[in-house]
């Protein structure tokens, strides 16, 4: 009885020495961790608006309503947009980043998308991509440079094609990776619609 009540409370020490310092390594790497996401998201915004010299918070965006507007979509079931910031170029609003995130072949998929206010796709930039190496991780390669100043499609909508027929309203599927074709391409779809609905025109 002894040694088992000696077992238990060495158990529980040990437990709480751990978990000790992992709230200690907890609060040590959480600012870091913030100040990086926060680098990541920054170059994204700029990858897909490089004509702004300045980002900031767009003060209508309200999270709930924008989940709403998505869920009217079963193609958007997989998608959130995580905030929307307004790209000023020298003083003067000029577009928006938007953040999206969607669920691609095994995780999430985050970027930024660049719209200017006169119904240009400016770009995507990936922020954090975790798909099946050589197949849905080559999107950098092989979608990205597809939405680099392209007109917004009137029907708000990029299709998705297997047949590298180069129209502007379709996006090339990467060979072997239509799921991670459609999450990013879907999302941008979500994009143009929150851009339709609440942006279009400069709205501030």
């Amino acid at each position: 009885m002894k040694e088992t009540i000696k077992n238990a409370l060495i158990l529980f020490v040990i437990t709480l020495v751990a978990g000790a310092l992992l709230g200690i390594v907890y609060e040590v790497t959480k600012e870091p961790i913030r100040v990086q996401k926060a680098l990541a998201e920054q170059k994204a915004n700029q990858d897909a608006y490089p004509e702004a010299t300045e980002f900031k918070d767009f003060s209508g965006f309200d999270a709930a309503e924008t989940a709403a507007l998505l869920a009217g979509d079963p193609n958007f079931s997989r998608v959130s947009i995580d905030g929307v910031k307004v790209a000023e170029k020298n003083g003067t609003p000029d577009g928006y980043a938007i953040q999206i995130t969607s669920m691609g072949y095994g995780d999430n998929i985050t970027w930024t998308l660049g719209l200017t206010n006169d119904g240009l796709v400016n770009g995507i930039s990936i922020i954090s991509i975790n798909e099946t190496p050589g197949l849905g991780m080559n999107a950098n390669k092989v979608l990205v440079p597809q939405f680099d100043d392209v007109d917004i499609p009137d029907d708000l909508t990029f299709d998705v094609t297997k047949t590298a027929d180069n129209v502007p309203e379709t996006v090339d599927a990467i060979s072997g990776a239509t799921i991670t074709t459609t999450a990013i391409t879907n999302g941008v779809n979500a994009g143009l619609l929150y851009y339709d609905t609440y942006l279009k025109g400069g709205a501030q």
